[in-house]
């Protein structure tokens, strides 16, 4: 895979996303799939942020720790990214008259980095245009370091600016004067990308968030109830901001407590609805959690993982959750607990997540992180009439729901745990819903025999759910000297790095986890006990999943691959940690 790489760096609203945004645009529409990556503190202002973009003309699902080319938008983006390029590399910055240190000159000696002095504020002036404008100005500098055509540049612009004729004429202006910048004083400093692939031109562009927005309204979601919470809040977000097309409702509630109840006493009225929060968040809803626990009433929470324990990092990523999401609430009770890993997961898993709380229900756990939530993905279109609609044991028809007996609601002897359920208001016998144990028709019960029946009734469900869940993904050989082991956001950067050709022709095969809870088995066993390595990457510190195999099935990884610093794995970084294993 040859990759190209491109990181805008400055602070929090500089417009370091939108540089970066629209190159993301123009390569994918040349023919390049891409893959952006966001950093940035917690701050609105100020502060030091990066968009980083990779593109390939082959498919691409993470980043690589060093660049070709990096745009400074103040000085202390050269003082921290000039050792992100690498050799050979480009530095585009805007301080006028800057002085590099004796270390960063002996850094651009060595490496033979190339320096770009970009007089933006002096360029605006001559053109008598708005000092916002620099970011098209920065843009077209860029786009003409690629080899790119301007007329490209123009035809994005002209799609946000054409109904203003005077701002579409100074953003020309500006396309126009950075190509003739880099043409004067830096024509022989370019870029050059491999050939085009027609593949991608018409594949969608979204982050991980308009992904999982986009599958929560296909899966029949009528209502979103949430209160902000980086990482989760760009879905909240996108969901709002669809809601007028949508129909759907959607309310940030003053807490997350408020959220998680207005989603179950939704479930429970028979609308498909959704809550998502974060760590601190998601810890105020697990009472709710477990009140659907023995309601058996559907629910569906989404869990945007960022780094704790207290804030911690609250703008960074990390996979530090899966215990806590398999683990979440008092006493015992099933659960579904999920990971999207890409941009097709978040959309396709969605009408899944709702399917699998309705058919047995429960409560499901979806976990993304912040690199998920917020990574831009090149996507094929989505198969809108793959996902079915099912609702299990919901009674609707009319003579079923007038031969009801109120004790077929917690009817312990129902197959599988799973007993008939209808809606409140339906033409039919009512029946108690409460958070005590009860009996069959809901009623409180603290009789021996009855809670033990209850308990027994509930978690049947688990093994019922178990035998419906696909075995894990696997891809590569099927008699495997190493294993690698991975789920959630760290799909996308293994597969990169496992067709990096040092990996090539090598007996290696990756096992990948969407479902983690209930967790099947029988798979890893085997493929574990043939393997010499068995390798777990995960984004967290005590390798979560980890334990629960060696809990499932009493085997666990010869070796861990763990991360917990707030960043995702980046492609090169992988390599090198699992090149070791390639050894004799």
């Amino acid at each position: 895979m040859v990759r190209t790489s491109l990181k805008v760096v400055g602070a929090q609203g500089q417009g370091v996303n939108s540089v970066g945004e629209m190159c993301a645009k123009g390569l994918k529409r040349a023919g390049y799939c891409v893959f952006g990556y966001r950093e940035y503190m917690s701050l609105i202002r100020g502060g030091h942020s990066s968009y980083q973009l990779d593109s390939a003309n082959t498919l691409i699902r993470s980043s690589e720790t060093h660049v070709d080319v990096v745009v400074c938008f103040n000085h202390h983006g050269i003082r921290t990214n000039l050792p992100d390029l690498k050799e050979g590399g480009i530095l585009i910055h805007q301080t006028a008259q800057w002085k590099f240190s004796p270390e960063e000159e002996k850094l651009i000696s060595a490496k033979h980095l190339k320096i770009i002095e970009l007089p933006t504020l002096d360029i605006l002036r001559t053109l008598n245009a708005k000092p916002i404008l620099g970011n098209v100005l920065i843009t077209a500098v860029v786009w003409s370091i690629f080899r790119r055509k301007p007329e490209e540049l123009k035809a994005l612009v002209t799609e946000q600016f054409g109904h203003k004729a005077d701002l579409l004429a100074q953003n020309f202006s500006c396309i126009e004067e950075g190509f003739a910048f880099h043409g004067k004083h830096a024509a022989n400093i370019c870029v050059t990308l491999p050939e085009p692939d027609d593949q991608w031109r018409k594949q969608l562009l979204l982050t991980g968030s308009h992904a999982m927005g986009l599958g929560i309204v296909h899966a029949g979601c009528r209502l979103y109830a949430g209160y902000p919470m980086t990482p989760s809040s760009p879905l909240l977000t996108y969901i709002a901001d669809l809601q007028n097309e949508t129909g759907m409702t959607v309310k940030q509630a003053e807490d997350e407590i408020t959220a998680a109840q207005m989603m179950v006493g939704a479930m429970h009225m028979g609308t498909r609805a959704i809550t998502a929060t974060s760590d601190g968040g998601f810890d105020l809803m697990t009472e709710t959690l477990s009140l659907a626990g023995i309601t058996e009433t559907p629910a569906v929470f989404v869990l945007a993982q960022r780094p704790g324990p207290g804030t911690g990092l609250p703008t960074w990523t990390a996979q530090g959750d899966l215990l806590l999401a398999v683990h979440a609430g008092h006493g015992e009770f099933p659960r579904l607990v999920l990971a999207p890993a890409d941009s097709s997961d978040s959309f396709d898993l969605m009408p899944e997540a709702f399917n699998k709380a309705e058919e047995f229900q429960i409560p499901v756990i979806v976990l993304t992180d912040k690199h998920l939530a917020e990574a831009l993905f090149t996507q094929k279109p989505y198969d809108q009439k793959r996902s079915q609609l099912r609702r299990g044991s919901l009674v609707t028809d009319p003579k079923k729901l007038k031969s009801l007996k109120a004790s077929d609601r917690y009817d312990p002897s129902a197959p599988d745990g799973i007993s008939l359920r209808w809606l409140p208001g339906s033409e039919a016998v009512t029946y108690c819903a409460q958070g005590d144990e009860h009996d069959s028709e809901g009623n409180v019960s603290e009789a021996s025999a009855n809670a033990a029946a209850q308990m027994q009734k509930r978690m049947k469900k688990l093994e019922a759910l178990k035998a419906s869940l696909p075995e894990p993904d696997i891809t590569g050989s099927e008699h495997p000297e190493i294993l690698i082991v991975s789920w959630g956001s760290t799909k996308g950067v293994v597969e990169d790095v496992l067709r990096d050709e040092a990996f090539r022709g090598r007996q290696i095969a990756h096992l990948h986890y969407t479902y983690l809870w209930p967790l099947k088995t029988e798979r890893f066993v085997a493929l574990a006990r043939a393997a010499k390595h068995t390798v777990c990457v995960e984004g967290n510190h005590t390798g979560q999943l980890s334990m629960l195999l060696k809990r499932a099935c009493g085997i666990g990884p010869t070796d861990e691959v763990l991360k917990a610093d707030g960043r995702p794995f980046f492609s090169d970084e992988l390599k090198e940690k699992l090149m070791p294993l390639l050894r004799p």
